[in-house]
């Protein structure tokens, strides 16, 4: 059977619902502002009450990062973008219409890969680098591969988020392994060649600053 409670910190009171699973861990998160809690039925109110005090403060303020999209909006190349279902939305001098998220989304794939295409061939010319088959799909950990054997270079979706420049300095990096593979100090001077503060906009990358 589920429990729920009020937790309080700092004066601010939050719903905790417990959810009783057969599982040996016990799992704490934070959503749409109240604390989902897995655990086996087991499990002492004591320790499921020690552990959110622990993971808490961190819960909350992960949770206060900007989120990239949402029912209401979705970041744009680094913009705001209101949205509304049915829509329409500008991708650069495109015009998007779409009548629920799905579609919104499968078509904004489509938009953003021609765009990473058009990019990396721009940069490839600058770089006299080679111009690899360009992919995109969804990927949590890394925002860009590069694979010499096959001639590919895949970005992650989540790119579409962030601002042109912070997008560039990822296509910099994936073209600088056409020529060094390692992540070596011979790497590194290519790349800031020709992305001078990359070591910012690689910090506003992982910090999820968009704009």
């Amino acid at each position: 059977m589920n429990k729920s409670f009020i937790y309080c910190l700092n004066n601010q009171e939050y719903t905790v619902n417990i959810t009783y699973k057969r599982i040996r861990n016990i799992h704490y998160r934070f959503k749409d502002g109240a604390f989902e809690i897995s655990c086996h039925r087991l499990t002492p109110m004591s320790i499921i009450k020690s552990g959110l005090e622990k993971f808490a403060p961190r819960l909350i303020k992960r949770s206060a990062k900007t989120q990239a999209e949402t029912d209401d909006y979705i970041y744009i190349l680094g913009n705001k973008i209101p949205l509304t279902f049915p829509g329409s939305i500008n991708f650069l001098d495109e015009v998007i219409d779409f009548d629920n998220k799905e579609q919104l989304k499968k078509k904004l794939r489509k938009a953003f890969l021609s765009y990473l295409t058009n990019q990396t061939e721009k940069w490839a010319k600058v770089m006299n680098a080679p111009m690899y088959q360009i992919k995109i799909r969804e990927m949590r950990s890394r925002y860009g591969t590069n694979n010499r054997a096959k001639k590919t270079i895949t970005y992650s979706m989540t790119l579409l988020y962030y601002s042109p420049e912070i997008i560039d300095s990822v296509i910099i990096h994936e073209l600088t392994h056409c020529f060094v593979y390692d992540h070596s100090d011979n790497f590194y001077r290519l790349l800031y060649k020709y992305c001078p503060n990359y070591d910012m906009l690689r910090k506003k990358l992982i910090k999820a600053v968009f704009e």
